[in-house]
């Protein structure tokens, strides 16, 4: 009933496709490949936290401190 063309003791699961490669799926270099991933998002992450502390100005002083009031300069004087 519906199972054509079945062979006896053959695993299924090693002739699926699927994107991410299937349940055995070990690709090569995946550990270079994840340090090169994880060293281009910290190359696009850290100017754009250098230019937010740069830019960052409050109105108002903060009513509990506030952990980028260490690196930011503008919170150094009391000029809020």
């Amino acid at each position: 009933m519906g199972g054509g063309g079945h062979v006896e003791g053959g695993d299924f699961r090693s002739k699926v496709w699927s994107m991410p490669g299937g349940p055995y799926c070990r690709p090569k270099h995946w550990r270079r490949n994840t340090a090169f991933a994880l060293f281009g998002i910290f190359l696009v992450c850290v100017p754009i936290a250098v230019k937010s502390a740069q830019l960052e100005q409050r109105p108002h002083e903060p009513v509990r401190p506030i952990p980028s009031q260490m690196w930011c300069k503008n919170f150094g004087n009391k000029e809020y």
